[in-house]
């Protein structure tokens, strides 16, 4: 889910009305409505259990009726696709995969509609899909798909809105004076919990899943910075040339000669999100970006200032107020270079990443106490 924020919100709320007409539009003509689309959509949409495969719901009922939104089990949501169209909306991001809304229901709701593009599977490879998505979701580090929407022409995922924003925004927005940067502990908290949701990805589907967008915009955030992978399961239902084009910085050297997704892969990404925390650095252009603070390929650039042994210099000079963590810093950069290493073979897996970040996290939490309880004579 992408968080480049426009500098305005002019044609926001327009853009979204006509995904609102568009869908209610085909509701309308497939139930033989009137196109105002009054009366298309009665009551609230149904709840699906975990073993309600989402290809079977609706199964008996009218046309219009399988025009509703699929909730998944435990969604405590009360809305239907007429509420989720007639919400006032803006426009979060555009992202790999779509556009990001924040929509706002009647009754004060507030939640994330994306709005696919460039989906190339029909709908049952779609549904199903889905439905691997609710189980992934149930994890504390990976954003939760809350319910979906499928017609031919529009492909709508519902999400929790996380108002605390993404790792990106938290790194990068407002560099400069008045700026509260982003402290020590709260990165290492973001990124063990991203590794962590990452890693249970990876534990999915017998153990073959992977994500294909690993990113610091997909990274989001609790009120308790929470580190939470988003954008979970897309990769597959997309043209996937047209999305290997928008993860330039993070994409790991052999999938644009393999055109390949792989758990390798994602480790990759996950060691150039580290090395954004670290350093700083913003490992792609972005709109507005400031021209200094961009390296086009971040490991490269990271590994020649360590060859030169200047590796002070790698990390984000807002980590240079914290006392005592710059053995730890130097454990998380070993960690990161391990990930981005160029063979794929020679990448750790992502529960051993997470394994080792405990064990830093761990062992300096130690000292630290130990130190604390040094009584002087």
């Amino acid at each position: 889910m992408a968080i480049t924020v426009p500098d305005h919100k002019t044609g926001v709320k327009s853009s979204f009305s006509r995904v609102r007409k568009k869908v209610i539009a085909l509701t309308s003509m497939r139930s033989g409505r009137d196109d105002d689309g009054k009366g298309v959509l009665k009551g609230k949409a149904s709840r699906g259990g975990r073993n309600e495969k989402p290809k079977d719901f609706g199964s008996g009922v009218q046309e219009a009726e399988k025009n509703k939104l699929f909730f998944f089990e435990g969604c405590s949501y009360n809305f239907d696709l007429e509420d989720l169209l007639r919400a006032s909306a803006e426009v979060l991001g555009k992202g790999s995969y779509g556009t990001a809304y924040k929509a706002v229901l009647d009754e004060g709701t507030v939640v994330v509609v994306k709005r696919l593009k460039e989906v190339v599977v029909g709908k049952k490879e779609f549904e199903q899909q889905m439905e691997f998505l609710g189980r992934v979701g149930q994890h504390p580090n990976v954003v939760p798909l809350r319910a979906y929407y499928f017609s031919k022409d529009e492909k709508l995922l519902v999400y929790n809105y996380m108002p605390a924003g993404s790792l990106f925004m938290l790194l990068h927005g407002n560099r400069g004076s008045g700026r509260t940067p982003l402290d020590w502990d709260s990165r290492v908290k973001i990124s063990l919990g991203t590794a962590r949701g990452i890693a249970h990805i990876h534990s999915e589907g017998g153990g073959k899943c992977s994500h294909g967008n690993i990113k610091s915009s997909n990274v989001l955030l609790t009120t308790d910075l929470d580190g939470c992978i988003s954008d979970v399961g897309l990769t597959p239902l997309m043209n996937f040339p047209a999305t290997l084009s928008r993860t330039t910085g993070y994409r790991a050297p052999e999938v644009a000669e393999t055109r390949k997704i792989t758990q390798k892969s994602d480790v990759y990404s996950f060691g150039v999100v580290l090395l954004e925390m670290l350093t700083g650095k913003v490992p792609h252009q972005y709109p507005g970006g400031n021209q200094h603070d961009v390296v086009v390929d971040l490991p490269r650039w990271v590994k020649s200032v360590v060859r030169e042994e200047w590796t002070a210099e790698v990390f984000d000079v807002e980590l240079l107020r914290y006392q005592n963590v710059d053995e730890e810093m130097v454990q998380m950069l070993q960690i990161a270079l391990a990930c981005v290493t160029k063979l794929p073979d020679m990448r750790p897996q992502m529960v051993q990443v997470v394994k080792m970040m405990e064990e830093i996290k761990d062992k300096n939490r130690m000292s630290s106490e130990s130190e604390s309880n040094v009584q002087t004579p």
